[in-house]
């Protein structure tokens, strides 16, 4: 008796298709990171008594961990951007004073990690790969944010530091915390549904 073999092809195609669990996922992640960037609102405003918009840069990279961190759990083109929009809108909906520009911050903080994540065909997922997700993220997402915070107007050395420590913001937020929270969430088995856990199952052999 012959046997067919499975088409590689459609299996390649099928893999990277949406699932509604995948969806209901990073929504439901978008929630939870909604509520922590509101909570972290205070600590960033409470850091420019101390460090001035230097402390503030260096404590931004948080605000882009959600959308890096439903990207690296579901491996799907549009997830880091989803997650961070729709964390924006959780925002808005919790009370956020920002209000809908928060929307277009979402989009902006998404977009540079779904950047790099397209470059690499949504394929590459290393510690490596989300450190510089993060530091492009907070590059991108830059000039939307200081066209609301008016740094447009400090003195250009300023904004080169500011411009140094946003890089690594990103890079040290942004990377290692969604790379340990998504393997510490893997290893519990809660998400063997997911891209990630059948890439740690193929892993392990």
């Amino acid at each position: 008796m012959t046997q067919t073999l499975p088409n590689p092809a459609w299996r390649r195609v099928r893999s990277s298709g949406w699932t509604t669990r995948d969806a209901v996922l990073v929504a439901v992640l978008a929630v939870v990171f909604g509520f922590l960037y509101l909570q972290w609102l205070p600590v960033w405003l409470a850091v420019r008594a101390f460090g001035a918009q230097v402390g503030q840069e260096a404590l931004f990279g948080f605000w882009l961990t959600g959308g890096v961190l439903a990207a690296y759990i579901v491996r799907r083109p549009g997830a880091a951007l989803g997650g961070e929009f729709l964390a924006a809108l959780a925002e808005i909906l919790f009370g956020a004073a920002a209000g809908a520009p928060l929307l277009i911050t979402g989009i902006m903080q998404g977009l540079g990690a779904e950047i790099v994540f397209a470059l690499g065909r949504y394929r590459r997922w290393s510690l490596e790969v989300l450190v510089l997700a993060g530091a492009v993220t907070a590059l991108v997402a830059l000039p939307w944010n200081w066209f609301r915070l008016g740094y447009f107007v400090l003195e250009p050395g300023l904004l080169v530091v500011l411009l140094v420590v946003r890089l690594l913001s990103g890079a040290v937020w942004a990377g290692p915390l969604p790379y340990v929270l998504g393997n510490g969430l893997a290893r519990t088995g809660v998400l063997d549904a997911f891209e990630i856990g059948r890439a740690r199952r193929t892993a392990q052999g």
